[in-house]
């Protein structure tokens, strides 16, 4: 027993040796929309209210226990970077112990020691972890809190144990407070101990009405308390995405995850290995319970219409349960083609990180950032900025500053605004459909960056409330088009893609009274 532990243990620290390359190696990533969170996380730390702008209550944030995690840290004096990172940190250590956890009790025995092991490695050495544990966004903590879940009713599966359910259920209800559509993951679950458990009929329903009722109980108190303070049974987030024609949806949803076979080639491996042993109808309890919350998850993912950040960041909650998924459809197998199959996806997932070239901050964080900076120190306090880089720019541009999110992620009315037109290319981006050039124009904003961070001219406009102000005749009346050199540090330089110094920012000043 304890050789076996020491093994699996291990597995772990040899996992997170793979991992600590992979996060140096593209250490310079950071996400523009971490920036949002952190916004809110700030505010939170300073005021002890969760607000966009002072005053206005919106809730463009995805994650209300990230948000408040990030606040204590901050509070404690870490930067705001690095409190997104750390706490993603920890998240995966987590994950890969949880892992480690969930495939003892899929394949217990000394025997199968190598089996789990590549199936931990397969988590670790995935680009989609590493990245996102940098790129600062929740995806890693809803990772480890969903495994953390399987963990407790894989082994509750093998020894049905009351207290079990009760841990997995503590895990879920902390998923659904940071990313809501981990609802989805949950309910699969439940069915999963449906038709995977080998107890009584009323047993599996107890425990079924456990996992999922208590998380649900805690989603439906959210929501109760989102209603009383923001008036929304959602977050703007749901609303802001959630208005593109489904036929068009699905078709990005299909295509998001076709593209992810080549990020994660566990996602294929998987579901063709788990397909093969279903069709010749091999299967076990962990198999089953599995099977059903992972592919409950994708098909809600491809119904979601995927999404438009880089490396499945959608997908990265799920590395670990494909990974569990493809262990247990093979337990069936001999040793020797087990390992053989769960080797093959561990190396193709270490293949792809190795040829990977090493990853920036995206494109809106680095030029949103170099603006932010402009912004804050030679633009007059007290105004108020419409823009679409809703993440870097007023988070660094912030102090005594109101800003406008012309996509409508921190702004109710461009969020549930209804019949949307389709008048851009780029509105076809997940979360991009959305805005409103006149209710921009009754807020008589002070100024008005159209298209990404650094602007382009109207008649260039990139989304739809840029495209909006182009045909409205006091858009042309009241603002003039004004272009500022912006020069910046080689620090600031150093972090992403190289571009001309000075930056040309090109911008609309509103000049009626």
């Amino acid at each position: 027993m304890l050789r076996r532990i020491s093994v699996d243990s291990l597995s772990v620290f040899v996992a997170l040796g793979v991992l600590a390359y992979l996060v140096s190696k593209h250490s310079a990533f950071f996400h523009d929309d971490t920036y949002i969170t952190l916004r809110y996380a700030r505010t939170l730390a300073d005021t002890g209210l969760i607000q966009w702008n002072p005053g206005e209550w919106a809730e463009g944030y995805t994650s209300l226990l990230h948000v408040v995690v990030l606040s204590w840290f901050m509070q404690l004096g870490v930067s705001a970077i690095a409190s997104a990172q750390l706490v993603n940190a920890i998240a995966v250590f987590v994950l890969l112990m949880m892992t480690a956890v969930s495939a003892r009790a899929v394949v217990p025995g000394r025997e199968n020691w190598l089996g789990r092991a590549l199936t931990v490695l397969t988590v670790a050495g995935s680009t989609p972890i590493a990245l996102w544990i940098l790129g600062g966004l929740e995806a890693v903590v809803v990772a480890a809190l969903l495994v953390s879940g399987l963990a407790a009713l894989l082994t509750h599966l093998r020894r049905p144990h009351p207290g079990l359910l009760a841990l997995a259920a503590l895990a879920y209800a902390l998923a659904i407070l940071t990313r809501l559509d981990a609802s989805v993951f949950i309910a699969g679950s439940g069915l999963g101990l449906l038709l995977a458990s080998s107890e009584s009929r009323r047993a599996r329903l107890t425990a079924a009405v456990i996992v999922v009722g208590i998380p649900a109980a805690v989603s439906f108190i959210q929501m109760g308390v989102r209603w009383q303070i923001y008036k929304e049974l959602f977050p703007l987030t749901f609303y802001a995405k959630a208005d593109l024609p489904l036929s068009e949806k699905l078709l990005n949803g299909a295509e998001y995850l076709t593209d992810a076979v080549v990020t994660i080639p566990t996602l294929g491996i998987a579901l063709v290995v788990a397909g093969f042993m279903w069709k010749r109808a091999h299967l076990n309890p962990a198999m089953k319970f599995l099977l059903s919350a992972t592919v409950l998850q994708l098909l809600y993912i491809c119904w979601a219409g995927g999404d438009h950040m880089p490396w499945a960041r959608m997908l990265v909650p799920l590395i670990a349960p494909l990974a569990l998924l493809l262990l247990a459809s093979l337990a069936m197998m001999d040793v020797r083609t087990r390992n053989t199959v769960i080797g093959a996806s561990a190396l193709a997932t270490l293949v792809v990180a190795l040829v990977e070239p090493p990853k920036r901050r995206d494109r809106a964080a680095h030029f949103g950032e170099i603006v932010g900076h402009h912004i804050d120190s030679t633009w007059p306090t007290g105004i108020t900025i419409a823009l679409n880089t809703a993440g870097s720019t007023p988070f660094v541009a912030g102090q005594n500053r109101t800003f406008i999110d012309m996509l409508g992620l921190n702004d109710p009315v461009i969020a549930k605004r209804r019949n949307v037109p389709i008048l851009t290319e780029r509105q076809s981006w997940p979360g991009h459909a959305k805005g409103d050039g006149a209710y921009v124009l009754s807020r008589a904003p002070d100024r008005i960056i159209i298209g990404p961070s650094h602007g382009v001219d109207v008649s260039e406009a990139w989304f739809l409330t840029g495209k909006e102000l182009e045909g409205l005749p006091e858009f042309a009346r009241c603002y003039q088009q004004v272009i500022e050199p912006v020069y910046y540090s080689e620090e600031l330089a150093r972090k992403g893609e190289e571009a001309p110094n000075p930056l040309r920012l090109l911008y609309y000043t509103r000049v009626c009274p």
